[in-house]
């Protein structure tokens, strides 16, 4: 397994030659919110990133109640005009709020990453917890020998990023059977950033890492 970390710019200015000699192999940033909203030190944590051999990768914290279309393109619209610092991570939706039923919010975050992919032609990672997917999202059950009134297999094609503060391993989300990066805390402490961060692992090998960063 592979060290990574996720930063925006509540982590301040962030040292990226000590992050890489701590061991950090991969680095999420936040890119925007909403359908107007950019962090404000996205293109210089994107850069710091590459030029220190660390593969970086993005995220759009997503806010259900704004068209998921419009988030979408203006995420990708802030991806475009970075391309040039790529390889990067496919793009990836960050899910925190809800706001909607479960059946509008499972078709919200479907639209966004379907029109992520239209416009990138690369297949989107999804962050969220077990507890808000299982919670928010129409998640099937079990009812008698089958399960029943879930509508997520869809998400099951997208790259999970699961986000779970545990001393175990995560929790299984449905429909995925397994995990690509997990979030196990949000208080680690790494040379070259001055504030807390959130501490992550990638399920695999600098390979498959590499690859990932191709598609």
């Amino acid at each position: 397994m592979l060290h990574g970390i996720d930063v925006s710019h509540h982590n301040e200015w962030i040292d990226w030659l000590k992050v890489k000699q701590a061991g950090v192999r991969f680095a999420f940033i936040k890119a925007t919110e909403g359908n107007g909203y950019i962090d404000p030190l996205y293109e210089e944590n994107l850069k710091g990133a590459l030029k220190n051999g660390i593969l970086p990768g993005s995220y759009h914290f997503f806010l259900p109640r704004i068209d998921p279309l419009e988030q979408a393109r203006h995420y990708v619209r802030v991806l475009q005009e970075n391309q040039v610092y790529a390889p990067t991570l496919p793009p990836c939706i960050d899910l925190e709020t809800a706001g909607l039923t479960k059946a509008a919010l499972n078709q919200a975050v479907k639209s966004f990453l379907t029109e992520v992919k239209t416009l990138t032609g690369r297949r989107g990672i999804l962050y969220v917890s077990p507890g808000f997917w299982s919670t928010y999202l129409p998640v099937p059950v079990m009812s008698g020998y089958k399960l029943s009134g879930g509508d997520v297999d869809w998400a099951g094609a997208h790259p999970l990023w699961v986000a779970h503060y545990t001393s175990g391993w995560p929790y299984h989300v449905y429909p995925w059977v397994g995990w690509h990066f997990w979030q196990y805390s949000s208080m680690g402490k790494i040379s070259g950033v001055v504030t807390k961060v959130d501490l992550n692992l990638f399920n695999g090998s600098e390979a498959d890492l590499t690859a990932l960063g191709a598609v």
